[in-house]
């Protein structure tokens, strides 16, 4: 049954999906007012995306709830044909657009913790929640065994890092618990004091500084992208972030450069969004820090 409760965690996750895209502006992103590096998609294509993706995170946390006394791997790997069903409701919406294949995968391992966790009956802890979270995904690096059979233009690009680079990408967070989400950027969102909107902005800067974004990797074609990136965010902070006339101007320019180079920050996109969709369970005291 669902019940009011499980509908807000369902609605927290929409919520972060739209919160998102609405906050601008957003280097090498869409937002409201640019598609940034994104020629093929725009505002309505990911408002599409994210209210066809309603139905299914009420699947993942139904699924988490129904589930709770399986053995977690096996768990997750039911939840992967899921996961493929949405991502290709999206792929419809959207006219084979991918605007949320990231989100889809994080928000779904998170609704399924919460659905095994029952958090809507229970206030659990973030470490309760990450040591679910390491449970259900700590196989998930058996995805890349036996890469060396595969041809390589059939392999992704997460396969392809992998192999050059040892990186398990979203995978080895997800194993790990998305600590660089949950242990930095979650924190520094929660005691933001600015507006929403600075928040979002400053909190998706920190975030590319905290984790590794794989799409700005594969976007730039640069292994070592993250030593040319990490000064010009750093001097954005330095300038007091969004919140300041100064950090408005360098966030433009940030913007321009990041569409002249066609780079895209997309995995820092889907870590703002679980921080969001993290954040108003916190408020809603489903969790706690």
């Amino acid at each position: 049954m669902l019940t009011y409760e499980k509908q807000i965690i369902i609605q927290s996750a929409q919520k972060a999906l739209l919160y998102e895209v609405s906050c601008f502006p957003k280097p090498g992103l869409v937002d409201p007012i640019d598609p940034g590096s994104h020629q093929d998609m725009d505002l309505y294509t990911f408002i599409d995306s994210s209210v066809v993706l309603n139905s299914f995170f009420e699947r993942f946390l139904i699924l988490g709830e129904e589930t709770k006394m399986e053995e977690p791997t096996i768990v997750f790997m039911k939840s992967r044909a899921l996961g493929i069903a949405a991502e290709n409701e999206m792929l419809t919406a959207t006219h084979q657009v991918n605007t949320h294949k990231g989100a889809i995968f994080t928000l779904g391992i998170f609704l399924i913790a919460c659905g095994r966790l029952e958090i809507w009956q229970n206030t659990v802890s973030l470490i309760q929640l990450q040591t679910v979270i390491r449970q259900l995904t700590k196989k998930l690096s058996e995805d890349f065994d036996n890469l060396h059979r595969k041809e390589t233009k059939s392999l992704t690009w997460g396969e392809k890092l992998y192999l050059e680079t040892g990186s398990l990408g979203i995978r080895g967070e997800a194993m790990d618990g998305y600590p660089g989400i949950i242990n930095k950027g979650l924190p520094f969102y929660h005691q933001h004091t600015g507006t929403k909107q600075v928040k979002l902005l400053d909190t998706l800067l920190f975030l590319l500084l905290t984790i590794e974004d794989t799409n700005l990797l594969k976007r730039s074609k640069n292994m070592a992208i993250y030593s040319e990136i990490q000064p010009l965010i750093t001097r954005y902070f330095d300038l007091g972030g969004v919140g300041t006339s100064e950090g408005k101007i360098y966030l433009d320019l940030l913007n321009r450069l990041f569409k002249k180079n066609n780079w895209s920050i997309g995995g820092s996109a889907d870590a703002l969004i679980l921080t969001i969709f993290l954040d108003l369970l916190i408020e809603r005291n489903y969790i706690t820090m």
